[in-house]
């Protein structure tokens, strides 16, 4: 079938489609986000949100929180091979492997877009940047534009949340030692206070760079997904399937885009409310039959090659779209039309990147693969990967 060879590739073969299906809300929630902000800042013209608009936009405007339910998704999946290994004693992660499969996964296709948009930008620059732009260019590389220049990066600015998501990785074996602790109760208890304290203690830093743009502002996202792994591993198997799921993700729905931005409603709440909406996903009946639909979840599933592309190529389709701004007293109508006539051309362009460049190097033995097509034998550095544990699902 054509969905099974576009499917998100998994080692051991565990693909848990409404986890795509969340992944599919997410990056949903942020290209909506970004769309309605070519629009009002890059359109040239005004276009006033008129009053019978205001809660569509309010909800669109919440679409960057697409990013944190992100955070929640990794926090889950990387927590669970540790989960398995520690409470139903499954196989042991090999730390070096664990690295390995997160280089070997996540950096090509997220080199080869980088130096994609380093092209574009000499183009458009006619071949002349700033010379101080060799530095955002070096830190953007090495995941350090956050923390170097305490800005996001010019080349590619969404890239900030993969910032983040590389200094969980190499933190996440210290905060899955959490799972060593016996209790059920306590340890989830003790995940739990961590995710309320962290989020309370975030308010006097919410309006410095560095901080906002690195893991410190974002911990506790990473946290929920932990619990969501305790639970998943333990729990869900024994969980009913039933409405009252739904009636609590749709809640969580109405409050990740209902809901202001104040630290403590974005930062201390939020969490929970991403750990209900997971749960709800897998255990309701509406919900899960959305996100478990499998044309939804191929697309969730292709959600790391649509957030590398999506907003530099938006910007380009813009150039040619924006002359289609007609309607110029109703967003609506605008807006729908920037979405067709750009939304399209980015999917398209999205699926033959994920397809070409990203879905290979899901095979964790590409590696290997390309070693023995260019040498004619395995080597042994490149073979042991074949020998991982680690499940990308």
């Amino acid at each position: 079938m054509l969905i099974d060879k576009i499917r998100r590739i998994t080692r051991d073969g565990r693909w848990i489609p409404e986890i795509d299906g969340l992944r599919f809300i997410a990056i949903s929630s942020v290209f909506l986000f970004h769309l309605a902000g070519e629009l009002a800042h890059r359109s040239g013209r005004p276009i006033p949100i008129e009053p019978k608009y205001h809660a569509l936009f309010w909800a669109i405007g919440n679409g960057d929180r697409g990013v944190l339910l992100f955070f929640v998704i990794s926090g889950m999946i990387l927590a669970l091979p540790f989960a398995r290994h520690h409470l139903l004693q499954a196989k042991d992660v090999s730390l070096r492997k664990y690295y390995m499969r997160r280089v070997t996964r996540l950096e090509p296709p997220y080199m080869l877009s980088m130096a994609l948009f380093v092209v574009m930008l000499l183009v458009y620059q006619h071949g002349r940047l700033d010379s101080g732009f060799t530095g955002h260019i070096a830190a953007s590389f090495f995941y350090l534009h956050n923390i170097v220049y305490g800005v996001m990066s010019p080349i590619n600015p969404v890239t900030w949340s993969l910032e983040v998501e590389i200094q969980f990785y190499l933190l996440a074996p210290l905060f899955m030692l959490i799972f060593r602790f016996r209790r059920r109760l306590a340890r989830r208890i003790s995940i739990a206070c961590s995710i309320l304290a962290i989020g309370l203690a975030q308010s006097p830093f919410s309006h410095v760079p560095r901080i906002e743009l690195s893991i410190l502002f974002s911990v506790q996202y990473f946290l929920a997904g932990l619990l969501l792994a305790d639970i998943f591993v333990l729990d869900l198997p024994h969980m009913r399937t039933t409405w009252l799921w739904d009636i609590a993700g749709f809640a969580a729905l109405i409050y990740m885009y209902g809901t202001g931005h104040d630290v403590y409603a974005a930062h201390v709440l939020l969490p929970f409310v991403f750990f209900v909406l997971c749960l709800a996903a897998m255990r309701s009946v509406l919900l899960r039959k959305f996100v478990s639909n499998p044309w939804i979840a191929v697309i969730g599933g292709m959600c790391y090659s649509i957030y590398l592309l999506h907003f530099a190529l938006m910007a380009v389709f813009f150039k040619a779209t924006r002359r289609l701004i007609v309607v110029r007293y109703d967003f609506l109508a605008n807006y729908a039309i920037q979405l067709v006539a750009m939304g399209i051309p980015i999917l398209l362009c999205s699926i033959l990147y994920y397809k070409f460049i990203e879905r290979p190097c899901m095979d964790p033995d590409w590696p290997s693969k390309l070693w023995h097509t260019l040498t004619g034998r395995r080597g042994e550095e490149v073979e042991l990967l074949d020998a991982s544990g680690i499940s990308e699902s």
